[in-house]
């Protein structure tokens, strides 16, 4: 949300080339439903926030990794660190891990499914677009 205010020398995330359009669309999609069951999807069962039981706990505790590895990610691109492999590591492949741990953290099934199905192709696309170029 911040990069547009940011005037970085090199900004390779943002200028990706669009080369394969199938994995951009279904990309897109996977990234729009995982985030659609992330907040419409809530067991009838659940509790506002539960981290009762040591599966809650770890879970809990590696989605918030997830983010943190995300947020740490931003912080070296943006002081021009942009490695192709961190970039992946950090901004593709992080990102829809948060989505999955979540999902395994409340039991959101569907969440998983999508989210799984999310994290192989967006991290494919920034392989194919920082490491294998």
């Amino acid at each position: 949300m911040i990069i547009p205010f940011i005037h970085l020398k090199s900004n390779p995330i943002m200028n990706m080339q669009k080369e394969i359009k199938w994995i951009e669309i279904t990309q897109g999609i996977l990234s729009l439903l995982s985030v659609i069951l992330l907040l419409l999807i809530v067991r009838d069962d659940a509790k506002a926030f539960s981290i009762a039981t040591i599966r809650e706990k770890v879970f809990f505790a590696v989605t918030m990794f997830m983010i943190l590895i995300n947020f740490v990610g931003w912080i070296f691109y943006d002081l021009g660190h942009q490695y192709g492999w961190l970039i992946v590591i950090t901004q593709f492949a992080a990102v829809p891990l948060y989505y999955l741990f979540f999902g395994l953290w409340t039991s959101n099934v569907l969440l998983v499914g999508s989210a799984s199905l999310f994290f192989m192709i967006h991290t494919v696309n920034g392989y194919l677009n920082f490491i294998a170029k």
